[in-house]
């Protein structure tokens, strides 16, 4: 009813004006035509000398930077147990180190803090003393 759309009126198709002339253009051109489709073989089985030899191909080769790690790795022998916990126990014993340090850094600053803090007391107290003096001597006269 509100729509605008259910005014509009449809008309049929003529199918006869539908259909091409055999004069016309189109059919003169030639039909263009298109490469051949690509198929990629993905294996699935567990066959993995086949499936390398296919990947191969599509695979790159890591940076030389990459290369020459992965051939250092290959060439030193592997750590052992107690070299492990040889380096792990240097470790702990550098983070506690570190840990002292810090500690006694925070102590050295809270002292001078507190210093500080009690020197400002001091001179607050030392200026009250003098203004209460000072207070007498001005209301005795």
């Amino acid at each position: 009813m509100g729509c605008s759309s259910s005014q509009a009126t449809t008309t049929a198709i003529d199918e006869t004006k539908a259909k091409t002339r055999p004069n016309s253009k189109m059919a003169d051109l030639p039909k263009p035509e298109y490469p051949a489709s690509e198929a990629f073989t993905i294996p699935l089985d567990d066959d993995v000398a086949s499936s390398t030899d296919q990947l191969n191909d599509t695979l790159r080769q890591p940076p030389k930077r990459l290369q020459q790690l992965m051939q250092q790795a290959a060439e030193t022998e592997p750590i052992t147990f107690e070299e492990l916990e040889d380096k792990q126990q240097r470790a702990e014993q550098r983070r506690q180190e570190l840990l002292q340090q810090k500690v006694e850094t925070i102590q050295k600053n809270t002292q001078m803090l507190m210093r500080a803090h009690g020197e400002r007391e001091e001179t607050v107290e030392g200026a009250e003393q003098v203004d209460e003096e000072q207070q007498p001597k001005s209301t005795q006269d």
